[in-house]
């Protein structure tokens, strides 16, 4: 029942909009882990972290999931847990920041325009 209740939400979608949708999901996805990536490789070169405690500490996705990994995979729990945290609070107080500032930029460009 709940599937059936979910699927009803996505009668009418058009194959394009489905393709245009995953295909987004997938550029992102691979987007966000190039971006781990890369700096997983500043974090090793510079001696701070082992790479899959790197990895996993910038790597896209739910704190609680990459805390099973990072136990699972035996890194530090603390390390991985402490850039998690800090990712949530930079989102959480740099999101409206970032929102005001494009804000105050897209209106100085319609004045210039008008």
């Amino acid at each position: 029942l709940i599937g059936i209740g979910i699927g009803v939400g996505y009668v009418g979608v058009t194959l394009y909009e489905l393709r245009r949708d995953v295909l987004a999901g997938v550029f992102f996805v691979l987007l966000l882990a190039g971006l781990a990536a890369g700096f997983t490789e500043i974090v090793v070169f510079f001696g701070l972290a082992q790479p899959v405690e790197g990895f996993l500490s910038f790597a896209p996705g739910g704190q609680a999931e990459m805390t099973v990994l990072a136990i699972v995979a035996g890194a530090d729990l603390g390390f991985v847990i402490v850039h998690h945290l800090t990712r949530i609070m930079v989102v959480i107080t740099g999101a409206p920041i970032a929102a005001r500032i494009f804000r105050v930029r897209e209106r100085r460009r319609e004045e210039d325009k008008a």
